[in-house]
């Protein structure tokens, strides 16, 4: 890592399960490192960790199981807070570096960019007890968590042009973290059910009116729309830009009126079946896909900075898309008491 960068923390953040918001961040992630962007993907939802499935094809396993991650960071700063020893100021920052877990994805970007990842935390017996066992209100009030944080996300903003934050669902102590203390960009993912838009609105207004001094820029971005059944789309878009009144929340209102039409990511059933990236399944180039939507919401959270996926040749693409379909072994048959 250089150290020398001063770059952006964007959480991706959604009320409910079952967006797309976890798709949607990894292959923004993977638009950005294409682009020759420092990237780190960081995997905050720590009670049902994902993230690491959109990678699969360049993790090796071992790496996976062996790794710590967010949950460990936490961990072994509160037993530094523990210790009966004499502390310097700024003491806290040498465990708030994320370069301590962190790993680089077995891909090399021709641009020159890096993509690394780190989990939710390390996957093995101990890991939820280790969950259960977080006092959160202990961890802020008592422990000084919230400096530990903020050192966490400056650490993130030296080293990375981005870190991409997959947040928690709901309301809670995990996602408050992920959606006020660390991020310079929130994209909130909904649908656009009444449960999604609803809940998804109410925390960004919360956000923009109790910590309008953190200027978050604040993306609300249409998941999973279903192009077939336009009239119902089109309402669901009318309700949306309502509800979610002013956001984005640093255009003017004719930039609004063109974010809306252009940002939402189409529903498209064959991505229902395997954790794959559409930088690899989708042609580049055509309208209407996945690839194409992710490219307009990373140019949105780049502001305009990258706007295509670089290309990849069609062998290549083809070959690597191959390594995300999931196949049924032997194995699998021998063992299924049929």
């Amino acid at each position: 890592m250089t150290g020398n960068r001063e770059g952006q923390v964007v959480t991706f953040y959604s009320y409910n399960g079952g967006t797309g918001r976890t798709m949607a961040m990894a292959n923004v992630a993977w638009i950005l490192a294409a682009s020759g962007k420092r990237v780190l993907v960081a995997d905050w939802d720590i009670e049902s960790p994902g993230l690491h499935r959109f990678f699969a094809p360049f993790i090796r396993p071992e790496e996976l199981a062996n790794a710590g991650g967010v949950i460990d960071l936490i961990r072994e700063f509160e037993w530094a807070t523990m210790k009966d020893t004499d502390r310097q100021p700024g003491w806290y920052e040498r465990y708030a570096a994320v370069g301590t877990y962190a790993f680089p994805l077995r891909w090399e970007f021709p641009t020159g960019g890096a993509l690394d990842y780190l989990s939710a935390g390390r996957q093995n017996n101990d890991y939820s007890s280790s969950i259960q066992g977080l006092d959160w209100e202990m961890f802020y009030e008592y422990l000084g968590g919230g400096q530990f944080l903020d050192a966490l996300r400056a650490d993130m903003k030296r080293n990375y042009d981005y870190t991409l934050i997959d947040s928690r669902t709901g309301v809670s102590d995990v996602a408050e973290i992920c959606t006020i203390q660390l991020p310079d960009v929130l994209v909130a993912c909904f649908t656009f059910s009444e449960q999604s838009i609803s809940g998804a609105a109410q925390v960004t207004r919360q956000v923009r009116q109790r910590y309008e001094a953190r200027k978050i820029r604040i993306l609300p971005v249409a998941m999973r729309v279903d192009s077939v059944d336009s009239p119902r789309a089109a309402a669901g878009r009318l309700v949306s830009m309502q509800r979610f009144s002013g956001m984005p929340n640093d255009m003017s209102e004719a930039e609004r009126h063109l974010y809306w039409s252009r940002m939402q990511v189409p529903y498209q059933p064959p991505y229902a079946y395997e954790e794959i990236l559409a930088t690899f399944a989708d042609p580049p180039g055509q309208p209407g896909t996945l690839l194409t939507a992710y490219e307009t919401l990373a140019s949105y959270v780049s502001a305009g900075g990258v706007t295509r996926l670089a290309p990849v040749d069609e062998v290549t693409r083809s070959r690597v898309a191959d390594l995300f379909l999931r196949r049924v072994s032997s194995w699998d048959d021998e063992n299924s008491g049929e």
